[in-house]
């Protein structure tokens, strides 16, 4: 048998620990239906402020989307529609791009797609630690008081949006 180097065998104790720690310690709570979902700010890539709390009393969509998902771009015109279509009603709708992708490249992906909407460049991925978001492309739907009406994971349809949302678009 080998012996066992306990010099190495405290070393990979202290790393299991601390990842450990580290991985429990900066947990946040994940969002539940009803939850009131915490304010950020951030710059869009028009340079200007986007700011959760300045559309209190109006239905939210915030998109974190992903280059590269065949979701992202087909459901895009879904939600440009929707947005377009209810946008006088007070809907109000962010994209959040966190994925390590470049700017130009977001630029792009927004130009092509022809989004109307707010779209913030977030390559820290602060707002997706923020929201303890791990897996994207997701969505979240926010109720005017801006409770997580739901968090949808991959593609969006027009029928889930309305059938969430309807009722505070009437008008």
């Amino acid at each position: 048998m080998q012996k066992i180097n306990h010099k190495s065998l405290l070393l990979c104790f202290f790393i299991i620990a601390l990842a450990l720690t580290m991985s429990c310690s900066g947990n946040k709570k994940p969002l539940r239906v009803g939850d009131t979902v915490v304010s950020f700010k951030a710059t869009d890539l028009d340079g200007k402020l986007f700011s959760l709390d300045s559309h209190k009393g109006s239905p939210v969509v915030v998109r974190f989307f992903l280059l590269d998902c065949p979701y992202c771009k087909a459901d895009t015109p879904v939600f440009n529609k929707f947005y377009a279509d209810h946008t006088k009603a007070g809907l109000t709708m962010v994209y959040i791009n966190n994925n390590g992708s470049n700017r130009h490249a977001v630029e792009n992906f927004i130009e092509e797609l022809g989004v109307k909407f707010p779209v913030v460049y977030d390559p820290s991925g602060k707002l997706a630690k923020q929201y303890n978001i791990k897996v994207q492309p997701l969505t979240l739907v926010l109720s005017p008081e801006h409770k997580l009406l739901a968090a949808l994971l991959g593609g969006v349809s027009e029928a889930e949006l309305q059938e969430l949302l309807g009722k505070y678009l009437q008008g």
